[in-house]
């Protein structure tokens, strides 16, 4: 009997979603290699598309996209550590509010995150980082 994979959940960053609102092919690949139902958007990257809508259709196409996917919740512990990511990492890396949350939301969760932007995140510790077999481009830390 074949052993069944199981698929992973993957928490996707907020230029992934962006890139899948653009229909941006390499995007698109990724989350079928993935599996739609298996991507994660954390509330942060929700909240992030609803504030950059310039109008109602706008906005109910955000959130009707927005419905499509799980959603990854901040917790308690969550926010805690997403202070303690600010106050390690502010200084050093620039680490901002919204990817310091999603960062705490995945490692909490304890989850993968895929993003474009590795470098974004590549110090984080704990953190683990999910690299696209078909993208080699992305480099690894």
């Amino acid at each position: 009997m074949a052993k069944k994979i199981i698929p992973k959940q993957i928490v996707c960053d907020s230029n992934v979603f962006i890139n899948l609102l653009r229909n941006d092919k390499k995007t698109i690949a990724v989350v079928a290699e993935i599996g739609e139902n298996n991507i994660i958007m954390p509330v942060i990257t929700a909240i992030e598309l609803v504030k950059g809508t310039e109008n109602k259709n706008e906005l109910k196409y955000i959130v009707d996209f927005i419905m499509s996917f799980h959603s990854l919740q901040l917790n308690n512990k969550g926010i805690n550590l997403s202070l303690e990511f600010v106050k390690k990492y502010h200084l050093a890396y620039n680490l901002g509010l919204a990817d310091a949350m999603i960062a705490a939301s995945v490692v909490t969760a304890n989850l993968q995150l895929f993003t474009f932007n590795v470098k974004d995140f590549n110090f984080i510790k704990g953190l683990k980082l999910y690299y696209s077999p078909s993208i080699s481009n992305i480099k690894k830390k």
